[in-house]
């Protein structure tokens, strides 16, 4: 009895996908592997197209074999190119089977994360929680991504173990030119930006959160902390707006030092 033709594409698709999968019958091995060949080299295009530090740091036989791994196993949630690195990159972290340095879902995880935020401002029309006039309250900006590591993901140089070594903090902001700039963040500058997120949080609520969560007396907290909220809020990283026009530093704006502290 003949296959049906939704039996039969649905063959030559996992066939393609996965050689080790059954070929349809009547088909020549030659012409499904020229399939084959051109949907994965257009996979393997386009992840290299956002994620070429990855590419470079594992090298082109253990990149292709993990792009086929990924083809032949994940079956993509979204129609959108743009954003298929990223799901890639979520994927990746969750992979058992693959044998990749630790670094590697870290490294994917950034680079998608510089597409996504050179491409969109998150949440770019999203009010914060409404509050009274007089109150303080400030939100990491749409236009800025507060990122923390095990492995020096940002730096142009081979990724090698490292045994105890103090965790990789960042923040990627796009500025008015639409250019990209990532700097390494303190440790009260990241807590700082963690406490208040997304969604914003009045000043005095963050600051008491984070005197509780690690247990330092709130005065104390408060004079360290109330310099780098405004040279935060000077770089544009924090703000009191979700309005993308009212988020974004003006042109030239010179790079808060506070990012080095």
């Amino acid at each position: 009895m003949a296959e049906s033709l939704a039996t039969l594409q649905r063959r030559w698709a996992d066939h393609v996908r996965d050689p080790s999968m059954a070929a349809p019958d009547g088909v020549e091995a030659r012409r499904l592997a020229v399939y084959r060949r051109l949907c994965i080299d257009s996979l393997d295009t386009l992840l290299a197209g956002t994620l070429p530090g990855l590419q470079h740091q594992l090298g082109t036989p253990r990149w292709r074999d993990t792009v086929e791994h990924y083809y032949a196993r994940h079956a993509c949630q979204t129609p959108l190119f743009p954003r298929i690195a990223g799901e890639f990159a979520t994927w990746l972290a969750v992979q058992d089977a693959l044998v990749l340095p630790g670094w590697a879902a870290e490294l994917a995880h950034y680079e998608s994360t510089l597409q996504s935020l050179h491409i969109e401002a998150r949440a770019a029309g999203r009010s914060l929680h409404r509050v009274p006039v007089d109150s303080d309250v400030l939100a990491v900006s749409p236009l800025v991504r507060v990122l923390g590591y095990q492995w020096p993901v940002h730096v142009d140089e081979v990724l090698e173990p490292m045994l105890d070594a103090a965790p990789t903090l960042l923040v990627i902001q796009r500025l008015a030119d639409f250019s990209l700039q990532t700097e390494e963040l303190s440790p009260l500058a990241y807590a700082l930006l963690s406490v208040f997120g997304d969604d914003g949080a009045p000043v005095d609520e963050a600051l008491q959160a984070l005197s509780e969560t690690h247990d330092v007396a709130t005065d104390a907290l408060r004079a360290a902390c109330i310099p780098v909220l405004r040279e935060l809020c000077t770089a544009g990283v924090l703000v009191a707006s979700t309005d993308p026009r009212e988020c974004r530093p003006a042109a030239g704006t010179t790079p808060s030092p506070f990012f080095e502290a």
